[in-house]
């Protein structure tokens, strides 16, 4: 199965089981250790998972973790679990317990997590010291596309920590040069004005604050302008996108039915002893099963017509097609010379 079909059935157990989930255990069993699972973790291995791992500091002995994920012996992930309706998971009120477990273990991630959203922290800015700020969330219920890849780089199969951590470092200073470009969409700042005056050149001499004030509006019309062609060439490409896979769709559409090389295979017994029968092909399209000599159309023995509650067989006759209805697949048989008969026409006209 692949990684966002595992995501998206963990998402309608979210949907579904939520309300039900009464307590923390309840939420680990029924949300939790299903998505360590998806990760592609055994959470009934020791050597993978551990439930309860004791991480103990000074003389806080006996600090357990939820969960610690394991490779080569040794924690590389924790996760500390609430309950579903823990809805803030503020790390704020669970910083001294978290902090101690990053301390004192190897693991370079710790995971919060109500079993619905997921927090990922790490020792971005402070080496040894855990950042008091997420660098990446994952909500089960809302989440992006590119969303399920940065996930997936935590599964068993593709987990790299000195790639994770790079990767965990661009995710958290995305994030902020996001946060600060909505700021100055939302209300640009005299600097970010100066800043587009000086570089757009539409100004000569010194910048005063009349001069900020007076393109305030106009950085805003700019701002609005550039989305409006964003939100128009994303809406384009999607059309498009769409239009193509549509496209693909209805090509792709022929499937060969298992009724169709049943028929074929009949056929091809019939004709045993008039051609070798290697030279006996077919081609399937959307309409019909054509059935050919050396794999040229322009040698049709017949066709089968499956597509339909009734089936047919056609052939050509007199320059025209003869399309006979058929109830069952034996009543094939019942054509035997009129296909050996078509299969010499074809084979003399080769010759001639």
């Amino acid at each position: 199965m692949e990684f966002i079909e595992k995501i998206n059935q963990l998402k309608e157990r979210t949907l579904t089981m939520a309300e039900n989930l009464q307590t923390e255990e309840a939420t680990k069993n029924a949300l939790i250790m299903p998505f360590i699972n998806a990760l592609g973790y055994d959470v009934f291995n020791p050597m993978e998972v551990i439930p309860e791992y004791i991480a103990d500091v000074g003389i806080k002995k006996g600090e357990k973790v939820d969960y610690a994920i394991l490779k080569d012996n040794k924690p590389i992930i924790l996760i500390e679990c609430k309950k579903v309706d823990n809805k803030a998971l503020d790390i704020k009120k669970h910083a001294t317990q978290l902090i101690r477990y990053f301390s004192v273990t190897d693991a370079k991630f710790i995971i919060l997590t109500n079993g619905i959203v997921y927090k990922f922290f790490s020792d971005i800015e402070t080496s040894g010291k855990l950042d008091s700020e997420p660098f990446f969330v994952f909500n089960l219920q809302d989440f992006k596309e590119n969303q399920i890849e940065t996930l997936q780089e935590f599964s068993k199969e593709h987990f790299d920590i000195d790639k994770a951590f790079s990767n965990a470092g661009d995710l958290k200073y995305i994030k902020r040069f996001e946060e600060v470009i909505e700021n100055e969409y939302k209300a640009p700042s005299d600097d970010f004005i100066r800043y587009l005056i000086n570089k757009s050149g539409v100004c000569e001499g010194r910048i005063t604050d009349r001069i900020i004030e007076k393109h305030k509006n106009t950085t805003i019309e700019a701002f609005n302008l550039f989305m409006s062609k964003v939100m128009k060439t994303s809406l384009d490409f999607s059309l498009s996108s769409k239009q193509e896979a549509k496209e693909n769709k209805n090509k792709n559409e022929v499937v060969t039915t298992l009724e169709e090389l049943e028929g074929f295979a009949i056929i091809k017994s019939l004709l045993i002893d008039t051609i070798d029968i290697q030279r006996i092909t077919y081609r399937d399209n959307s309409s019909y099963f054509n059935i050919l000599i050396d794999d040229n159309i322009r040698k049709t023995v017949c066709r089968l017509h499956f597509n339909r509650s009734q089936k047919y067989l056609s052939y050509i006759k007199d320059g025209k097609e003869e399309k006979v209805p058929l109830n069952s697949l034996n009543d094939i048989y019942s054509f035997a010379d009129i296909l050996k008969s078509k299969v010499n026409e074809i084979l003399a006209l080769q010759v001639k």
